[in-house]
C-alpha cells in the first residue's frame, strides 16, 4: 500500500499537522485556564472552533464537490497557517482577547469539515477506479491514514507538556501554524491522484447526481441507510463523549494532581500510545476481523473509561492506553463503510454530513463539559462520559448488525470539470479531534 503513489505522502502531511493540532490542544485550554481561571471559559474557547464545524459543515459539501478534494484540502491548510498564527501574535502585542480566540478559533472550525471529509475521500481516489472499491484494502488505508493521527497523539502531548512548560502555552501555538504550512508543501507536491473515470448512466449514478446540488443530500443519504443511520448515531455519542475528557484532565490535574503540564501531557500520551498500537492491528489486521471482533473492540473502547473514576494517575492513563486501543478499528471502518455504502456523486455531501454531525456532538462535549464541572464535579462527569461511550458502543454494535450483508455502491466518481483537471490543487491540514480528536 505504501507503493501507491501520493498515500504516504499523505501519511507524512497527516502525521505532521495533527502533531501540531495535538500540541494546540494541550497549549490553548492550558492557556485558557491558566490566565482565567475558568473551566466555563476553557470549554467555550475549544466549543467554538466544533461550532465553526456544525455550522459551516454542510453547505461545504458542495465546494468539496466543486473544487474536488485535493484542492479543498490545499487551500483549508492553506487558510490556518495564518488563522493558527493569530493567536500567538495578538498575545505579544496584548490584543489577545476571549472575544478574540473564540473568534480565531470558530474560523479554524469553518475548514474542519471540508479538509477531513476531503482527506477521507481521497483515499479512494488514490488507490484508483479498482482498488478503491475494495472494502478491506480501503479500511486498510483509512487505518493507515488514521495511524498518523494516532502516531501524533503520542508525541504530540507527551513533547507538548514539556514544551508549555519550557516555553509557555502561547509559544507552542507557532509550532501548530508551522506545521499546516509544511503539510500544505507536502499534499501540494506529492498528493495526485490519478485522473478519474466517467460516471456512469446506471440508475443509481443518475438519481445521485441529480441530488448532487442539493445540501442536505448527503445527510437524506445516511439518514435513509439504516446502517448509515446507526454508524453516524454511535459516533456522535463517542463524539460527545471522548472532547469532554480532555475538558476534564486539565482540571484533575491542576486540582488534583499537582498541577504540573508534564502530568497532562502524561495522561494523553497514554491514549496516544494505545492510539498508536491500535492503528498497527487495524492496518495490518483490520481486513481479517469479522463483526465479533469489531464489537469486541467497540466494547474495549468503552468499558476502560470507568477507569477514570479511580483518582490515582498509573489506572487512569491504563484506562485511557485501552480506549484509544480500540479507536483506530472502529473510526477505519465507519470511515469505509460510509465511503462504500454511499453513491460517487454524493460522497462530498455525506461525507461532510458525517463530519459535520461528529463535530457537532464534540460541540456538545466541549460546551457541557465546563458547566457540568462547576455544577457536579469531576467524578460525575467521568460517570456521564462512560455512560455516553457504552451507549455509543452498543449503537456500533447494532450498525454491524444492520450492515452484514449489505452489498457496497459502486463507486464510479463523475469526472471533474476540466478546468480542475490540470491545475495544481490545494491540500489538507489535520484536526485536533479525530478527538479529532
Amino acid at each position: 500500500m505504501l507503493h501507491t503513489p501520493g498515500l504516504l505522502a499523505l501519511f507524512v502531511a497527516k502525521l505532521l499537522s495533527t502533531f501540531g493540532s495535538w500540541l494546540t490542544l494541550l497549549a490553548l485550554p492550558w492557556f485558557v485556564l491558566v490566565t482565567t481561571g475558568s473551566p466555563v471559559k476553557m470549554s467555550a474557547v475549544l466549543a467554538a472552533e466544533f461550532l465553526g464545524v456544525a455550522t459551516l459543515g454542510l453547505p461545504s459539501g458542495k465546494v468539496v464537490a466543486r473544487l474536488g478534494v485535493r484542492r479543498t484540502m490545499l487551500i483549508c491548510d492553506a487558510a490556518r497557517v495564518p488563522l493558527m498564527a493569530l493567536i500567538p501574535l495578538l498575545h505579544q502585542t496584548g490584543w489577545l482577547s476571549l472575544p478574540a480566540l473564540l473568534a480565531v478559533s470558530f474560523s479554524l472550525g469553518a475548514f474542519t469539515a471540508p479538509y477531513v471529509s476531503s482527506q477521507r475521500l481521497i483515499l479512494a481516489d488514490l488507490l484508483g477506479p479498482t482498488r478503491g472499491t475494495d472494502e478491506k484494502l480501503l479500511a486498510r488505508a483509512n487505518s493507515l491514514i488514521d495511524g498518523a493521527t494516532r502516531i501524533a497523539a503520542l508525541a504530540g502531548p507527551a513533547l507538548g507538556g514539556l514544551l508549555i512548560a519550557l516555553l509557555g502555552p502561547a509559544q507552542v501555538l507557532w509550532i501548530d501554524a508551522g506545521t499546516y504550512l509544511v503539510s500544505f508543501v507536502i499534499l501540494a507536491a506529492f498528493v495526485r491522484p490519478p485522473a478519474t473515470v466517467e460516471a456512469g448512466t446506471d440508475r443509481e449514478s443518475s438519481r445521485a447526481s441529480h441530488e448532487q446540488a442539493a445540501t442536505f443530500a448527503g445527510l437524506r443519504h445516511a439518514l435513509r441507510h439504516r446502517a448509515l443511520r446507526l454508524f453516524v448515531l454511535a459516533l456522535t455519542l463517542v463524539t460527545i463523549s471522548v472532547p469532554a475528557i480532555f475538558i476534564c484532565l486539565p482540571v484533575l490535574v491542576m486540582d488534583d494532581l499537582g498541577g504540573d503540564p508534564r502530568t497532562l501531557g502524561l495522561l494523553i500520551a497514554a491514549n496516544g500510545a494505545g492510539l498508536a498500537i491500535g492503528s498497527l492491528v487495524a492496518v495490518t489486521g483490520l481486513g481479517r476481523m469479522n463483526n465479533t471482533a469489531l464489537t469486541g473492540g467497540a466494547m474495549l473502547q468503552c468499558a476502560p473509561l470507568w477507569l477514570l473514576l479511580v483518582d490515582q494517575t498509573f489506572i487512569m492513563a491504563s484506562g485511557l492506553f485501552l480506549v484509544g486501543l480500540a479507536t483506530p478499528l472502529l473510526a477505519a471502518t465507519i470511515n469505509t463503510r460510509v465511503t462504500l455504502r454511499t453513491p460517487a456523486p454524493i460522497r462530498p455531501h455525506v461525507m461532510t454530513a458525517v463530519t459535520t454531525t461528529e463535530n457537532l456532538g464534540a460541540f456538545v462535549g466541549y460546551t457541557a463539559a465546563g458547566p457540568a464541572l462547576q455544577l457536579s464535579g469531576l467524578r460525575t462527569v467521568f460517570a456521564a462520559i462512560a455512560t455516553l461511550a457504552a451507549l455509543g458502543a452498543i449503537t456500533f454494535a447494532m450498525a454491524l448488525r444492520a450492515d452484514h450483508s449489505r452489498p457496497a455502491v459502486p463507486s464510479q466518481r463523475p469526472r471533474e470539470p476540466k478546468q480542475h483537471r490540470h491545475t495544481p490543487a490545494i491540500h489538507e491540514p489535520a484536526a485536533g479531534t479525530e478527538c479529532n480528536p
